[in-house]
């Protein structure tokens, strides 16, 4: 019995894009800027005193990864870039790249779109 061999997505080929939209670059690092308007937002800003807008700043490495997203440049390229802006010390770069990329995803900052494999 032969056995069809499954073919494997490669991640690296994956492209992401940007859905949050509202961030700024501002001294060398990007924040990605947050507004709490739903209507239960609204009241546990009024509960616990939270500001109508917050932003969470990124490191130096997570800011030049967010820029280079451009919605063409594969995982791989964007993995690229990074090394050349900052050898060895963002290295191992893939796996360092990946896991920020799936923390975007899941928080719904970004999305993937499938890379030609």
């Amino acid at each position: 019995m032969k056995h069809k061999k499954k073919k494997e997505d490669n991640f690296l080929l994956y492209v992401p894009k940007r859905k949050h939209t509202n961030w700024k670059d501002e001294k060398g690092k990007v924040y990605l800027i947050f507004q709490h308007d739903k209507p239960a937002e609204k009241f546990l800003r009024w509960l616990v005193k939270k500001p109508y807008v917050t932003d969470l700043e990124l490191d130096a490495l997570s800011s030049s990864a967010w820029r280079i997203i451009d919605g063409k440049k594969s995982v791989y390229e964007i993995g690229q870039c990074l090394l050349k802006q900052y050898g060895s010390y963002c290295q191992p770069i893939n796996e360092r790249l990946i896991m920020f990329l799936r923390y975007l995803n899941k928080k719904g900052w970004i999305s993937f779109e499938r890379g030609k494999q």
